[in-house]
């Protein structure tokens, strides 16, 4: 893929292979007018997109107008936020097992172990990135336990096997599992899951038959024994250091790296006896505390790597950099931060509203600048995890997540000057989709991009379309909003209201203008990717057909201001409301639930979270009392 073979005007991709892998198969294309003509018609088009956002009298403008008369915002949004307020309490964790039991390595050797390389998946990273993630894994989203961080914990665990399989670390959140295992905390040890008058596994029979089913057939109880198990897997990587794959074949440095009690072959003696002995003794250092054989250990393996692996692996800066963005653990911590100021801004807006006053305004220009600030971090976060992967940081889930709410934050920021409220909505939404890229279905690792996801083409498609999600979720905030202000509006109250309703159904129009916007020419860019990876632009794939459908419903959300019968402002923003789902279904639906060339899907579709059930069912009610109020208030007015 992406390794187009151009000659005397033919266009030769590879589409296949024979069986026997010894023959490949090529399509051709031959169409360089077809193409330019193509080309040009999306540029045209994207340049009408632009001089229409910059033109005075454009709509887009003309919203700028509208914005500017209805400056203040309805209290009535602090009522919505406070729902976001719950999203930040969190269970504490309580634990019966003496923690002065734990057995503790060196600090100072846990440090630099941690910047020794680990070859995991195709990729070379600190051993800080590989004990982060095993953690998370065991512990259930943890980045420390019992005091000790990540990189303490896995060292200490490899150490002192047998202390630690003592030790409740496994987190275990089903009460039927936690009465298979006989515990009542939140973790379970190593050793409860095994019988140990028989020898054997306790959920065995459990675990295999909640494999054996269907996805779309598994409960919650089926669902937690396969995470446990897992877990348990992970934790027995730990106990047997059968991921430590930290030294390269003197041969090869390509091949797969050795680890403790890999197969040695082909190797002279002496680094046969190193690499099958380096490890254990290293081990036996930190037991006896011998500080010095441990520190000249880990620089001997340190500098087996630079030998024997120096031209693939990163630099020394590199591999600190990742550290320090894995100690920072931004993303995650933003989440609750951008929770909070969010909706402190807010409650001081409200004030405001109410009793303005100098100091109230200075306050909310802190908080301003304080968001602001995240927002720079935030950014910064971003271009550390391009730099480290080498690759753009939308590749998948979990990083088109940190995308869109880094989106979300520049919408909030660019509209910031025109309501205080708008980048307070906007603050609050991106902790939300923070919070839910840091659920524990989502995968924060960095990983290698596959060949096909190598093209710079794909960059520009996947960071313009997505970031236009960001932009229609900011709209599809504001409409929810705008439909709860419908309901509380009431003659008395009706110009201050509709004077708010009237400033936030613009801004939403205008995010959604730049939204459909980039979304138009995102999807006319994947169709250039197409053209240049596989030479075809379109294939009706269903992620394609649903971003075509994505665009057509904005379009006619967009135009429904001149459809009589539809011109209000309860049909806008209960528009904007239900179109995002054409939004959902295009970014998860496709993803999980449709085969094709986006998809995660294999077989089975994964079963529908529930809370999905309840956010349409809430959107729903408010709907329909926001539509009675709004009849209402129009035939008093008449």
């Amino acid at each position: 893929m992406n390794n187009v073979l151009n000659h005397r005007g033919y266009r030769f991709f590879q589409s296949s292979y024979d069986r026997d892998e010894l023959g490949t198969i090529l399509s051709v294309n031959h169409d360089f007018w077809g193409t330019t003509v193509t080309y040009i018609g999306y540029l045209i088009m994207a340049l009408g997109m632009i001089l229409a956002l910059l033109d005075k009298k454009s709509r887009f403008a003309l919203l700028s107008k509208v914005i500017k008369k209805h400056r203040k915002v309805a209290a009535s949004i602090i009522t919505i936020t406070m729902l976001f307020a719950g999203a930040q309490l969190q269970a504490q964790h309580s634990h019966t097992f003496e923690e002065e039991k734990i057995p503790h390595v060196n600090k100072e050797q846990a440090k630099k172990f941690s910047k020794l390389l680990i070859q995991q998946q195709g990729r070379l990273a600190p051993f800080n990135t590989i004990s982060s993630e095993f953690l998370r894994k065991i512990s259930g989203g943890k980045s420390s336990l019992y005091g000790l961080n990540s990189d303490e914990v896995i060292l200490s665990m490899m150490a002192y096997p047998v202390q630690w399989q003592n030790a409740p670390i496994i987190k275990v959140k089903h009460d039927k599992v936690k009465e298979l295992l006989g515990i009542s905390g939140k973790r379970a040890a190593y050793l409860d899951f095994i019988n140990m008058n028989e020898g054997t596994y306790k959920l065995s029979n459990e675990v295999n038959r909640a494999y054996s089913l269907k996805p779309a057939e598994r409960g919650t109880f089926e669902k937690e024994l396969i995470s446990v198990d897992e877990r348990l897997n992970v934790a027995y990587m730990v106990f047997t250091q059968s991921f430590l794959k930290l030294l390269p074949d003197p041969n090869d440095s390509h091949k797969p790296w050795y680890g403790p009690g890999d197969k040695i072959r082909g190797l002279r003696q002496a680094d046969s006896n190193f690499v099958a002995g380096v490890i254990p003794e290293y081990l036996n250092a930190l037991t006896e505390n011998n500080l010095i054989l441990a520190s000249q250990l880990v620089k001997g393996m340190d500098d087996y790597q630079h030998k024997f692996a120096a031209d693939i692996i990163p630099s020394d800066s590199k591999r600190s950099l990742e550290i320090t963005y894995n100690k920072m653990d931004i993303f995650n911590r933003l989440g609750n931060i951008y929770s909070l100021l969010g909706l402190i801004m807010i409650i001081f807006s409200f004030v405001e509203l109410f009793k303005p006053s100098r100091w109230v305004k200075v306050v909310l220009k802190v908080f301003f600048v304080l968001i602001v600030i995240g927002f720079i971090l935030q950014t910064a976060g971003l271009a550390m995890r391009w730099y480290i992967s080498g690759h753009a940081p939308w590749s998948d889930g979990y990083e088109s997540m940190i995308y869109i709410a880094w989106v979300v934050m520049l919408a909030g920021v660019f509209f910031a000057r025109r309501s205080s409220m708008t980048i307070s909505a906007t603050t609050i939404l991106a902790s939300i989709i923070l919070m839910v890229a840091h659920l524990s279905w989502m995968n924060p690792e960095i990983t290698n991009l596959v060949p096909v996801l190598k093209s710079y083409w794909l960059t520009i498609h996947v960071s313009i379309i997505t970031a236009s999600y960001g932009f229609l979720a900011l709209s599809m905030l504001l409409g929810f909003i705008n439909l709860i202000l419908m309901i509380t509006r009431k003659v008395q109250n009706y110009i201050k209201i509709n004077g708010h309703i009237e400033e936030l159904s613009a801004i939403s129009e205008k995010a959604m203008i730049a939204g459909l916007y980039m979304l138009t020419v995102g999807t006319f860019l994947g169709g250039v990717w197409a053209n240049e990876s596989w030479g075809r632009y379109w294939g009706w794939d269903p992620k394609e057909t649903w971003a075509l459908i994505s665009v057509l419903v904005y379009s006619f959300i967009l135009h429904m201001r001149m459809i009589p019968g539809l011109q209000g402002k309860f049909s806008f923003n209960f528009a904007s409301v239900i179109g995002f789902f054409s939004i959902i279904m295009t970014y998860f639906g496709v993803n999980y639930y449709l085969s094709g060339l986006h998809s995660y899907a294999a077989g089975d579709p994964v079963p529908i979270p529930s809370f999905v059930y309840y956010s349409v069912a809430t959107i729903a009610i408010v709907a329909i009392f926001a539509y009675i109020n709004e009849n209402k208030i129009s035939k008093i007015k008449k």
